[in-house]
């Protein structure tokens, strides 16, 4: 009996990978106090029907946890709403080196690398831009073969609506060769706009991945299913990819590691 439990055991931790996922509030100080806006607060009902468990942190701005190596190493994957604040020093190099650890790391919100510009987050995402960037009507998809564009919630390639009030796009374009563009905006009907969707993944052994999410205001192209089914599904299949492939990182090169973000 108990060598068919010990055997059950082992069988459940091949049979599929464990994880800890945060969510990750963010704004500037001018939203109020004691929460910000909603943010992540309407994607936790879809992380929940797709079998998802998560922790959920508000007000990052005021505790600053992103700084905090010793918390964001209880968490494989973190989503970060990041909404008009720069971030620090201390806060770049604390998820930078998470990051290096193996760890998968979401950024997105409106004004997330813009108003004010931030640097910082920019390099931390793999772009060589930041900034405000006019308003995007569309994206199209650059890389349909991606783990985004194409998974268990379905294949995706084409040209999407990006809905009115979330259309606040900033600069952002890959930094080549370690960061790729999945999707590039469109402003009006032909002009091409910044970055929709950048990727940046590390090779293994350190494996970590970091997802930059364009715009996405109160993560709306997350979770709105009757206006953009498409990007609820690209977010499904990101959540998918990024749940099961949570890996035991051991050893890490942190020198190398510093020479792919390095501004």
């Amino acid at each position: 009996m108990k060598l068919t439990a010990i055997a059950l055991c082992f069988a459940m931790v091949l049979g599929g990978s464990a994880y800890n996922l945060l969510l990750l509030d963010d704004s500037s100080p001018d939203y109020g106090m004691p929460d910000d806006y909603s943010n992540l607060d309407s994607v936790e009902h879809v992380l929940t029907d797709m079998g998802i468990g998560f922790d959920h942190w508000h007000n990052n701005w005021i505790m600053n946890k992103s700084a905090d190596l010793e918390f964001l190493m209880d968490y494989d994957i973190i989503l970060w709403y990041n909404d008009n604040r720069a971030i620090l020093g201390s806060e770049y190099l604390a998820m930078l080196r998470w990051v290096g650890e193996g760890n998968f790391l979401v950024v997105t919100g409106e004004d997330s690398l813009g108003s004010p510009n931030d640097p910082l987050m920019a390099a931390l995402v793999g772009s060589i831009i930041c900034g405000d960037c006019p308003y995007c009507s569309s994206f199209t998809i650059t890389r349909p073969e991606s783990w985004i564009t194409e998974g268990d919630a379905g294949y995706y390639d084409g040209t999407y609506t990006i809905l009115d009030y979330a259309s606040d796009q900033d600069k952002a374009a890959p930094k080549l060769p370690w960061t790729y563009a999945v999707a590039i905006t469109l402003i009006g009907d032909h002009t091409m706009g910044p970055a929709k969707i950048l990727v940046t993944e590390l090779v293994p052994p350190r494996g970590g991945i970091v997802v930059y999410w364009n715009g996405n205001r109160d993560a709306a192209e997350w979770w709105r299913l009757s206006q953009t089914p498409e990007t609820v599904n690209m977010f499904k299949n990101m959540m998918y990819f990024l749940t099961s492939h949570v890996a035991n990182v051991e050893e890490v090169s942190w020198g190398s590691l510093k020479s792919v973000f390095a501004q």
